[in-house]
């Protein structure tokens, strides 16, 4: 193929700039229309705000190959329309250079970018959304360290309850802090402390809250009163819940990258409805790349 002229290139200029901006305008809209709905999610799940933007970081794929074809058919408009309005596509046509001369840019364009769409699509997207399934997983089960609720009663382990009047220093500083802590054999202690903060140990499992200044009523099925006792500071350990594993990628269809799918299309040992639910998807991703 001969190289591209000054004109092809000038042309390429004219198309690439709108093209771009159509493209991230495009894919800014939606993930502003998806941010609100995650902000809101995240925090009824109580989780950190900041896996917000690592879910939004994990939809710019999926946002991306709706966005590209959108950015060169515009791109491809307003390009020939600024052409059209300057005189510039009368010009070249009275030079001998036909229309068809003209379209060499966008082929290349559109060849290019269906390539593009075609990695995101056939590839990366069933990835990023595997992990976005994960990040969603991980918010409602606690994995990611899901904030205590102030004024909420909150299970924390398993038979611990706590409930805290304020937070400070990112839960760091909690203040007005009623835990009760059950046992399998009916034995329960209760504490109220004025404060307390949570403290790492040597084992994932377990974790320390430190109590300061507050009261432990200690009770048993065979006591006749319960046991009182008021302290400076007391260490109460916290045996958290086994987290359970999140299943393996491939569970969806949109978890499946071409290859994957086209070999379940064909694949005789799949269920009927398997094999209905990925030549959906097959298919649905070929029109969209294209």
């Amino acid at each position: 193929m001969a190289p591209l002229s000054r004109i092809d290139r000038y042309l390429f200029r004219l198309i690439i700039v709108p093209l771009i901006g159509t493209l991230v305008i495009a894919a800014m809209l939606l993930l502003l229309e998806k941010m609100l709905n995650l902000f809101d999610f995240v925090v009824n799940e109580g989780g950190p705000v900041s896996v917000v933007w690592r879910m939004l970081g994990n939809l710019i794929p999926e946002y991306l190959s709706l966005g590209i074809p959108i950015g060169v058919t515009l791109g491809i408009l307003l390009g020939f329309r600024r052409l059209a309005l300057s005189s510039e596509l009368d010009a070249l046509n009275s030079v001998g250079m036909g229309y068809m001369r003209m379209l060499r840019v966008p082929y290349l364009l559109a060849a290019l970018f269906a390539l593009i769409n075609f990695g995101i699509v056939g590839y990366l997207q069933p990835y990023s959304r595997y992990a976005y399934e994960g990040l969603r997983f991980e918010l409602r089960s606690g994995a990611l360290g899901a904030s205590i609720k102030v004024g909420e009663f909150a299970r924390i382990g398993e038979r611990t309850t706590l409930r805290v009047e304020e937070s400070f220093d990112q839960g760091a500083d909690l203040r007005g802090v009623f835990v009760r802590a059950a046992q399998a054999d009916g034995r329960s202690l209760a504490v109220s402390a004025a404060r307390g903060r949570f403290l790492m140990t040597d084992d994932p499992d377990v974790i320390i809250l430190r109590l300061m200044n507050g009261t432990l009523v200690h009770d048993a099925p065979r006591a006749s009163v319960p046991r009182v006792l008021t302290f400076v500071q007391h260490d109460l350990p916290v045996n958290l819940p086994a987290m359970e594993a999140f299943r393996s990628r491939g569970g969806e269809s949109l978890e499946r990258t071409v290859p994957e799918l086209w070999q379940i299309m064909r694949d005789p040992v799949a269920s009927p409805a398997e094999r209905t639910g990925a030549s959906a998807a097959f298919h649905r991703r070929t029109v969209q790349w294209w």
